[in-house]
């Protein structure tokens, strides 16, 4: 366990300190304050009903899965594969660091400082809702709940394969593969053209929003996703997470021997 938290210690505080991160988030962050959350007076939002607070949590957290992963992605892509570049991997495997060890402390920790600035900017937009007289208190529990439902499968997702991928292809070619996989797979209507969106395996987050937020606010339309879609959705890409750190492990254990 002490190596475990040696590992994902050192990958949290080298991803934190990535200037990029905090340039792609300042960006992002203000993009969604200024056109998303921005009060604009004629159209000040007033969460009244228990509804409504679930409904606007889901609706915010679902909004922010549409770029934040992307950068997420892009930005994850290289963690393992520095290690092989600068010639750290040769290095601890001369140490009793086992492999499995090894993987998750590395995913844990991108996952952890990736999600860590994001959480903090939730409670701030939140706090600043609640303070403007927007929502109720009650509105931080429930953006809470909306980021740990929505966000958080979305990122681990994204990060998992941002990990394992760049191992097997050039690192600029699986950025701009995911990049067009991310809005391909995601958000393009299946009716229009076949896509992943609608499946078990969509990760934007939209099982979640309408199984457990009730989808969009003064939708006319009925629900597509139940609350038993959107667990099994969580279960399918958790399955999908755990086969890929389980490929990756057998991956680098294939190239230890043949080294």
């Amino acid at each position: 366990m002490s190596r475990f938290i040696g590992v994902f210690r050192h990958e949290f505080n080298m991803s934190l300190r990535r200037p990029g991160m905090w340039i792609a988030y300042g960006l992002l962050f203000l993009f969604y304050s200024v056109t998303v959350m921005y009060p604009v007076p004629e159209e000040k939002v007033t969460i009244l009903t228990d509804k409504q607070i679930w409904q606007y949590a889901g609706q915010m957290a679902f909004t922010f899965n549409l770029f934040l992963p992307v950068a997420v992605g892009i930005l994850s892509a290289d963690r393992l594969q520095r290690d092989f570049r600068q010639g750290v991997r040769e290095l601890q495997e001369s140490t009793p660091l086992n492999l499995i060890t090894y993987t998750l402390g590395k995913y844990f920790g991108v996952l952890a400082a990736s999600l860590a600035p994001v959480l903090i900017w939730v409670w701030l937009i939140s706090g600043l809702f609640i303070a403007f007289g927007n929502a109720p208190i009650e509105f931080l529990y429930t953006m809470t709940l909306a980021f740990f439902a929505i966000m958080v499968p979305a990122f681990a997702f994204v990060i998992a394969f941002s990990l394992a991928c760049p191992l097997i292809m050039p690192l600029r070619v699986y950025q701009i593969l995911f990049t067009g996989y991310w809005f391909w797979g995601n958000y393009i209507n299946p009716e229009m053209f076949p896509t992943l969106n609608g499946t078990l395996l969509t990760v934007s987050g939209m099982y979640a929003y309408q199984g457990y937020f009730l989808g969009f606010i003064n939708a006319v339309e009925p629900l597509t996703y139940s609350a038993t879609d959107a667990t099994l959705n969580l279960l399918v890409l958790g399955l999908c997470i755990a086969t890929v750190m389980a490929v990756l492990n057998y991956y680098l254990q294939w190239q230890s021997c043949r080294a």
